[in-house]
This record gives C-alpha cells, structure tokens and sequence, in this order.
C-alpha cells in the first residue's frame, strides 16, 4: 500500500514536469509509475492525431551516469502506434537518458554501481 501511494504522489510530480517538456508536440494525458514492477504508463495526445497514444515502458533500470547523475535505461517498450513503437526502438530503447535526481527517486534506486555514459548505449551487444 505504502508503494502505491509513492508511486501515486511520484507520478503526479512526473506528470506536472513532462507535460511542460512535451507541450510542443502534444498534451500529456497521464502517467503512472509502478516503480516495483519497473514500469511506466503514459497517456499522450500528439498533434496531429487524432486517437491518444498509449506508451508503456515494459521494463526499464535506474543507473548511475557520468559525474554522479542518474540515468534511465529503457529496455522494453509497447506504444499504441506502429510508427512511434519503430521510432523509440531505434532511439530511445537501449540508450542512457540522463534524469533528475527527484525523478531517480520515484522510479527506484539504481540497478548497478557502474556508471554509464549518456553519450553511449546500455544496450547489451
């Protein structure tokens, strides 16, 4: 229970943060963070569509970055939309992505004590 309720508070504070960042290509619907299963939920309406997008981060790790940041790694993703799945599978899935120290917080502690580098992938070879 107490999980959940984190998870709650984390993805209201998430939601407020992303939409700003996402306003030029959309309206962030929702976003719901299950930190224990490593999951992540995003409702978006992009411009020019006409039917909401569903994203779902299947599975995902929190690593440390160069010069004591946090990164994360996506691993796994579904989206609603053939084009953006193909999209975010070449660009994002596999790639450190530099966060927020609050944002490393919500979405769980990291995975190992080796840092990467945002600069290079953390896909396995």
């Amino acid at each position: 229970m107490l999980g959940a309720l984190k998870d709650n508070l984390a993805s209201r504070a998430a939601k407020s943060v992303l939409a700003g960042r996402i306003e030029r290509y959309g309206q962030l619907n929702d976003l719901r963070i299950r930190s224990k299963e490593k999951m992540l939920l995003v409702e978006v309406m992009l411009t020019g569509e006409t039917e909401e997008i569903l994203i779902v981060v299947d599975r995902y790790r929190i690593l440390p970055a160069d010069g004591g940041k946090i990164a994360i790694v996506i691993e796994a993703i579904t989206v609603s939309r053939e084009w953006l799945q193909l999209l975010l599978e070449d660009f994002v899935v596999g790639q450190a992505i530099p966060i927020p120290a609050v944002a490393a917080m919500a979405l769980g502690k990291p995975d190992s004590s080796v840092p990467v580098s945002s600069s290079t992938s953390a896909r396995p070879s």
